[in-house]
């Protein structure tokens, strides 16, 4: 086994000092970095970013198409309520018909 001087011993020692503080430090970061709050929070950042993109493209394509939004609206509206408006057209229409039976 090859001798080692006193200054060598010292050195090597500092070295592996300073690595294991190192490693320490890695892992602790990794800690952070992999604890369940962190990740959901980093998470929750990234999906704010996304709908707030999101958001602003929506509100800037509505905002372009906007009478093109409120005709199909009102398509869909009309679409809906359709039956209930057939229905009172026809008592409308057989309220006032000629055809009544009338008692004379």
């Amino acid at each position: 086994m090859p001798d080692f001087s006193r200054d060598d011993v010292l050195k090597r020692d500092a070295a592996r000092h300073n690595l294991r503080r190192q490693l320490r430090g890695d892992t602790d970061a990794a800690k952070h970095d992999l604890h369940p709050k962190t990740i959901a929070s980093r998470w929750t950042d990234k999906q704010k970013t996304r709908l707030l993109g999101v958001t602003g493209n929506a509100k800037q394509k509505v905002a372009n198409n906007a009478p093109l939004i409120g005709l199909a609206g009102l398509g869909i509206l009309l679409f809906t309520a359709r039956k209930p408006i057939l229905k009172l057209i026809g008592k409308l229409r057989n309220r006032r018909s000629p055809n009544r039976d009338v008692v004379e």
